[in-house]
């Protein structure tokens, strides 16, 4: 299926003479590995007029990556094809994915590839591989079935996705079959060491003072470890919401923890929710409750405030969730 799913791919990209490859907001490494990488196939594809996009721009701790400046936030249709990567829903694609698509009479065809669980679908092609680690290990799979040549750039790209979805290879999804991947892409020029030091191991100082004030709210309450942020206290912690700044990987480290959840309250008062569980447990269905979607052990959403408000129901509805998956055990 994902062949023939994959050849229909290139039969539409073939066709067309204006892309645009859209991600997810508040993009990661794998999200913005994945916009990256896909520009590169397109290019090898003979494809001069692609248009890469993401509402946040690309975080401060990926910009190492190859042509991270030719990333826009902002685009102007029509296009005669919308690829959409790492996002698990038509909401996540933000407002340059509503512009392209959903707000066009003539609809351009969506093409989706991402490696989320609680992905919807909404592509007229879905190429969605919930068993791999990355949207970057799907588009590995593409090239191979496209007869695209690995070369250094798009091998940057490419373990940047791999190294930040598993956190270096740490997460329990990690195959024999992912670390030759990686030694594929390492083969290729692709540096770990770099994209290590670059993405998992290194942090600003802004956001490392951010996290001061997160864990000022810090708590632990029947296996659920949570923090949040006020708009207000955020802006005054000089720190706008980026990529280097996640705390709730870190939160999941206490052995006390089952789940963790960060609440950050983002400009349009609205509050961006990170959820993370230990193996066993699973997040993803929350999430998806909420309007949002990820990974058991991953997952994320964004809930209409106020900030108190939300706190309190996902925090509750994260409880319910841990009792009943326990009393499945």
């Amino acid at each position: 299926m994902f062949a023939a799913e994959g050849r229909r791919a290139l039969g539409l990209i073939s066709k067309a003479d204006k892309l645009l490859v859209v991600t997810h907001v508040s993009p990661d490494g794998d999200a913005i590995g994945s916009l990256l990488a896909t520009g590169r196939i397109l290019s090898f594809l003979g494809k001069p007029d692609v248009t890469l996009a993401c509402d946040d721009g690309v975080p401060l701790n990926l910009t190492f990556l190859p042509r991270a400046a030719s990333v826009v936030q902002s685009v102007a249709a029509p296009f005669d094809l919308v690829i959409s990567v790492d996002c698990s829903d038509e909401r996540r694609g933000g407002e340059a994915y509503r512009a392209a698509v959903l707000l066009q009479d003539g609809r351009p065809p969506v093409i989706n590839i991402d490696h989320h669980v609680t992905n919807t679908d909404f592509g007229d092609i879905n190429l969605v591989l919930p068993d791999t680690v990355s949207t970057t290990e799907v588009l590995v799979r593409l090239m191979k079935l496209w007869g695209v040549e690995l070369e250094t750039e798009t091998a940057v790209s490419l373990l940047t996705g791999l190294v930040t979805d598993t956190l270096c290879f740490r997460t329990a999804n990690v195959t024999p079959q992912v670390m030759t991947i990686a030694g594929d892409l390492m083969e290729a020029g692709a540096e770990l060491a770099h994209i290590t030091s670059r993405t998992v191991n290194r942090k600003s100082f802004d956001a490392i003072r951010y996290w001061s004030t997160l864990l000022k709210t810090v708590e632990l309450d029947d296996g659920i470890v949570s923090v949040y942020v006020s708009g207000d206290d955020r802006r005054a912690a000089g720190y706008r919401v980026d990529g280097d700044a996640s705390i709730v990987s870190f939160l999941i480290t206490a052995w006390e923890a089952n789940m963790a959840v960060s609440f950050v309250e983002v400009e349009d008062g609205r509050v961006e929710v990170s959820l993370r569980a230990k193996p066993g447990f699973d997040v993803s269905g929350l999430a998806l409750e909420l309007g949002g979607g990820g990974h058991p052990t991953a997952s994320g959403c964004t809930v209409d405030g106020p900030l108190e408000q939300v706190v309190g129901q996902v925090v509750a509805m994260m409880k319910e969730a841990q009792r009943d998956q326990m009393g499945r055990r």
